[in-house]
């Protein structure tokens, strides 16, 4: 089943955060999958440039400045795991506030353009793809893509098994 849960978690950004995180998973022998980590100072300061770009205002400078100034101290990490159940529980027993969103990831064979057939695929359907990570290395045969669409199940008429 192409359906994954993924966990989203604010993690502080600084020296040994990501290995305070992943000692608790490996304590508990959760495996992790795949991973995202994206800065979140990174994101909000693009968001800002596109506030500017469109001269869309929906708040005060100073809100969103107090926005940036604050996000620089956290990123954003998104994962899959073997069991996400217990991935929540142990995280939340250690502090961790984690948020859990439907994704769905997909085994693509490593050759130039299945990326753009998928992507053709979800858009000729009508599904927006909020964000995509993924990797394979160029000796592999598959890459594993984990996508955030808008209709998860019109994406799973299309990519039933997980497999273009």
């Amino acid at each position: 089943m192409p359906i994954r849960k993924q966990l989203e978690v604010m993690l502080a950004d600084a020296p040994g955060e990501l290995a305070k995180l992943t000692a608790i998973l490996q304590d508990e022998h959760v495996n992790i999958e795949a991973m995202s980590i994206q800065d979140a100072n990174e994101y909000l300061l693009a968001l800002y440039d596109v506030r500017n770009q469109t001269g869309r205002r929906v708040a005060p400078r100073d809100y969103y400045e107090a926005i940036l100034k604050e996000s620089a101290k956290y990123s954003m990490i998104r994962l899959i795991t073997d069991n996400p159940t217990k991935a929540v529980d142990v995280l939340g027993k250690a502090g961790y506030k984690v948020k859990v969103q439907e994704v769905i990831g997909l085994v693509l064979e490593n050759r130039p353009g299945l990326l753009h057939m998928v992507s053709r695929k979800f858009g000729d359907a009508g599904i927006n793809i909020g964000y995509t990570y993924g990797s394979g290395f160029a000796d592999s045969k598959e890459a594993l893509f984990i996508f955030k669409v808008s209709d998860l199940d019109k994406a799973l008429e299309i990519f039933p098994d997980g497999n273009p």
